[in-house]
């Protein structure tokens, strides 16, 4: 119930996350607008319903509050429609920073750093050692070989969206 305690815990900091349908024909993960009362407001959609997903686009919207939010402006970012360049470089940004929080830089140096590819066990400890979920970590290392049936029994498919049914 990890994903239904986070979004209750940024409730009480007064940042408000709505669970959308994912909107057919779309690539939509999530956004993040501020309210006229300047309250953040992060929407997922759960396009994959995957514990891993969930977290990673929670901190790439959270990410997005920290560095491009501007108390002075309206800004709002819908994530992965036309980008342009300035889009691009933003996303980037958001993406390190998600990816830097969930797994800090120099324990996934040392998770890719054997031309193997990690057992369940490895990413359950390393996982423990990090208190973090496993689905983080088999998500990520799915991401990055490009292989999206690596650990399908790891990301926690299907898990989420019943938690905010």
């Amino acid at each position: 119930n990890g994903p239904k305690l986070a979004v209750e815990y940024l409730s009480k900091k007064g940042i408000h996350v709505v669970i959308l349908p994912h909107l057919p024909k779309t690539h939509l993960d999530g956004a993040v607008i501020r309210l006229t009362d300047n309250s953040p407001v992060i929407a997922l959609t759960l396009r994959y319903d995957r514990l891993d997903y969930f977290w990673f686009t929670l901190l790439h919207e959270l990410a997005h509050l920290y560095l491009h939010f501007n108390n002075n402006e309206e800004y709002f970012f819908i994530d992965d429609l036309e980008i342009n360049d300035n889009l691009e470089r933003v996303e980037k940004e958001a993406d390190k920073l998600a990816e830097e929080i969930l797994i800090p830089s120099s324990q996934w140096k040392k998770i890719i750093s054997q031309n193997e590819i990690p057992t369940k066990g490895t990413i359950i400890e390393v996982a423990n050692k990090l208190r973090i979920h496993p689905a983080i970590i088999a998500g990520r290392i799915r991401k990055y070989k490009n292989n999206y049936r690596l650990y399908s029994g790891l990301v926690g498919q299907g898990e989420v969206r019943k938690l905010f049914g």
